[in-house]
């Protein structure tokens, strides 16, 4: 019996779907990696100071606040930064090394939710695609061929379900989606 290249390239394309699933989740790990606060270096923040200290045990104090991203941006005392022993591995900058925190943090959690919610999405197409293939009229080895790609591809997006499950949602307590009830809880 042989297998037509419809099936073949039917299975491919669920392959290619899943890998294309698994760039999305790889790029969702590198974004939640890259919000302000979540790559602090040795640096440790502070909430009841709000304020960053930095291993030399210099306080990073909060200097500006953008409203329109609700960021908090935190700077050392240039004296302090332009004298230090370890200046050159921790900063450029002649008017002290900088910070920057998240107000809220759920933007980032959901924002991360999002992109392997779309990897899961694609993967989910990958798993379909040759299962859709199969309602066609088809022999019965092109029927297994596209019904064990299909599940080789399920398994093999068990990973992707497993990230979206971990990450995290990070709703503030008094947030609500509903307009002009923000802090009503």
């Amino acid at each position: 019996m042989t297998v037509s290249a419809a099936v073949w390239l039917a299975a491919a394309y669920g392959t290619f779907l899943l890998l294309v699933a698994f760039a999305l989740d790889l790029i969702a790990r590198r974004a939640c990696g890259r919000t302000p606060d979540r790559r602090p270096g040795p640096f440790t923040y502070h909430a009841g100071h709000d304020a960053w200290l930095c291993p030399e045990d210099q306080w990073l104090r909060p200097y500006s606040f953008d409203p329109g991203t609700r960021v908090m941006r935190y700077r050392a005392l240039p004296a302090v930064c332009n004298g230090c022993p370890v200046k050159q591995t921790c900063t450029t900058s002649d008017t002290g090394r900088e910070m920057a925190r998240s107000v809220d943090p759920w933007p980032a959690s959901q924002a991360e939710r999002l992109h392997r919610g779309i990897a899961c999405t694609v993967a989910l197409l990958g798993v379909l695609w040759p299962l859709a293939t199969a309602l066609g009229t088809r022999t019965a080895a092109e029927r297994v061929v596209l019904a064990g790609t299909a599940l080789l591809l399920a398994a093999a997006s068990r990973p992707l379900w497993s990230h979206l499950h971990r990450a995290p949602a990070d709703f503030p307590g008094d947030f609500s989606a509903e307009p002009g009830d923000r802090g009503r809880g």
